[in-house]
């Protein structure tokens, strides 16, 4: 799945992983569906970590008191 790793949006990732999870819970899935569905939720995991990770490194604070911007994890 890496190399036809598509552009997809968190929301869309969190519902799809979602679903997965649902149809699994249901139990009215074969053993091979139900790796196939599993496989689907580790990658979806990933993808939703993945763009929280980038998120993450995009949040920045400004601290109008001495005009600078300090990245998330930084001390104030």
């Amino acid at each position: 799945m890496t190399q036809q790793k598509k552009s997809i949006k968190f929301e869309d990732a969190m519902q799809k992983l979602q679903d997965c999870v649902e149809r699994m819970d249901a139990g009215n899935v074969s053993l091979e569906e139900s790796i196939d569905l599993y496989e689907k939720c580790v990658a979806y995991h990933r993808q939703c970590t993945e763009i929280l990770g980038r998120a993450k490194q995009r949040v920045e604070m400004y601290r109008p008191e001495t005009g600078t911007i300090t990245e998330l994890g930084e001390e104030l």
